[in-house]
């Protein structure tokens, strides 16, 4: 079963996409910041991470940059999501980096479409997902 973490400040965003994950058949932890995002992923590391761009103590992308220097973590693929605006430095940085980014509000279906996208490409490639 793959492990997911969703990094969400929105309670009930988190929560709607914990049970539709769920029932979709996976394994979802949800946290609301990027530090206890960095304990849960010490403890266990995800499969893959759903990221909000903006969070209560840090920005995503800054949380990624530690996340991308930390060798056990480097590899974990990443979603990236945001209610703003991206600007073209941010999606130009992602498209290098091949993470994908979903703009709320977004369908739960396109939310699983990508992990499946995601996961489907590493088994395939062996993606390297660590030079952002």
């Amino acid at each position: 079963m793959t492990s997911i973490l969703v990094v969400e400040n929105e309670l009930d965003i988190a929560d709607v996409m914990r049970r539709y994950l769920e029932f979709e058949g996976f394994e979802i932890k949800c946290v609301a910041s990027c530090a206890e995002a960095s304990t849960v992923c010490a403890q266990h590391t995800p499969d893959l991470i759903i990221l909000d761009w903006h969070l209560p103590d840090m920005d995503g992308d800054e949380w990624l940059e530690d996340l991308r220097a930390t060798q056990v973590t480097a590899g974990i693929p990443v979603i990236m999501m945001t209610g703003g605006y991206p600007t073209p430095s941010l999606v130009a940085q992602l498209r290098a980096a091949r993470i994908p980014l979903l703009i709320k509000p977004f369908s739960l279906h396109e939310v699983v479409a990508t992990i499946r996208e995601m996961t489907a490409r590493e088994r395939a490639l062996g993606a390297d997902y660590s030079s952002m």
